[in-house]
């Protein structure tokens, strides 16, 4: 058999391209970006004609999100997502809600504290607005339906739970790659996730939150962890069966 050390060590580094997959695709969406962004577009016509322009990486993520909605729509329970950031899925939620639930209980819960990112490479990222974010469920009447919940995850989270002995979900949305913020949501969440609920994790198995992977596993036991083919993130999702 030839010897292919040399090409390993050599012309072939796999740690080179470990994070590189995606490489292209996102060099031209940010062209793309670039090129578009002086056409000085009007904001209406851009909401209303969305498909024309969001990039397909983002498209696919909003149809994982219903994907993973309409496997848990007859169940009884609420959404919780950790990390809500600026709302996009947060109040994707809210609205598949309104369209497939108007008559069920089913309200979507929003847990952030909106300092974004606290340490490592992406220190100060990811910061939303809460006031923003109320603002826009105000203007859509979504009151009765996104809870949007201003907290410290770590400090608060078994305190809101305890607060709240009925409260059962049927989606759990972890969207923020904190170490501790992981482990306080999951343990405090996860076992109010019903029987049948899925549990979705955005950055499972990713170099970009290392801890993620070792946490979820520690909470789902045998579960399967699996990820839809089409999409890049989230990247694992779990139907909680024990």
């Amino acid at each position: 058999m030839k010897n292919n050390s040399n090409f390993v060590q050599g012309n072939y580094s796999p740690n080179k391209h470990e994070d590189q997959k995606y490489l292209n695709v996102n060099n031209d969406f940010l062209k793309y970006i670039d090129t578009i962004s002086p056409w000085n577009l009007d904001p209406k016509e851009v909401i209303a004609q969305f498909p024309a322009f969001v990039g397909y990486v983002n498209l696919a993520r909003t149809l994982s999100l219903y994907e993973l909605y309409k496997k848990v729509q007859e169940l009884s329970g609420d959404i919780a997502e950790v990390g809500t950031f600026k709302g996009a899925s947060f109040l994707l939620w809210a609205k598949l809600i309104t369209l497939f639930e108007p008559y069920n209980a089913t309200q979507v819960y929003g847990f952030d504290w909106f300092k974004g990112m606290d340490s490592g490479e992406t220190k100060g990222q990811f910061v939303g607005s809460y006031e923003t974010l109320i603002e826009l469920i105000h203007l859509q009447q979504l009151e009765n339906i996104a809870l949007l919940y201003k907290m410290n995850v770590i400090e608060e989270a078994k305190a809101f739970i305890g607060e709240r002995p009925h409260l059962r979900f049927k989606i759990l949305f972890i969207d923020c790659s904190i170490k501790e913020v992981m482990e306080c949501a999951l343990d405090a969440f996860y076992p109010r996730l019903v029987t049948g609920g899925v549990l979705i994790m955005d950055h499972y198995n990713l170099k970009i939150s290392p801890h993620e992977s070792d946490i979820t596993d520690k909470y789902i036991g045998k579960n399967k962890i699996m990820q839809l083919p089409f999409n890049r993130q989230p990247t694992g999702y779990v139907i909680k069966e024990e």
